[in-house]
């Protein structure tokens, strides 16, 4: 499999990326990292949410670089996260851990309201601090052109 495999099954579409929305979109992972930060009253589930969204900015980013965009109409964040694969994560070592954040999002999104527990939003906050990293400085190997 490979970013263009992922193509060719629908999952992504062909994205010409702009150095601004590469760095807009790090900047909404940072705003998101931020917030968490600001948010201690807020309910674990809140900034759990908070944290993923900073998660799938800097995925989307990733792939915006490598010029590709998940295709919409369902599964978007999966196929963000999974797509990492590709570029920040050949090894899978994120990926497993990603999508069960992913998962655990949805469940205190949608379905149980209080699932989340302080260590899981500690868990959260360090990966999505990894995945903010790993996401800029592989953008500044690939395509540096696109960080200015």
């Amino acid at each position: 499999m490979s970013l263009e495999s992922y193509r060719q099954n629908g999952w992504l579409n062909v994205h010409q990326p702009a150095p601004e929305e590469v760095k807009n979109l790090l900047g909404v992972a940072d705003t998101k990292i931020a917030d968490y930060n600001k948010a201690k009253a807020l309910s674990a589930d809140s900034r759990l949410y908070l944290l993923h969204n900073a998660i799938i900015a800097s995925a989307t980013a990733v792939l915006a670089a490598a010029g590709y965009r998940a295709a919409r109409g369902g599964g978007e964040h999966y196929h963000t996260i999974a797509a990492l694969e590709f570029t920040i994560d050949p090894q899978r070592k994120l990926i497993p851990r990603l999508d069960a954040f992913r998962k655990k999002r949805n469940l205190s999104s949608y379905e149980v309201s209080g699932s989340v527990s302080e260590a899981e939003v500690s868990r959260g906050f360090a990966l999505a601090l990894q995945v903010r990293a790993d996401a800029e400085g592989w953008i500044r190997k690939h395509y540096p052109k696109l960080l200015g």
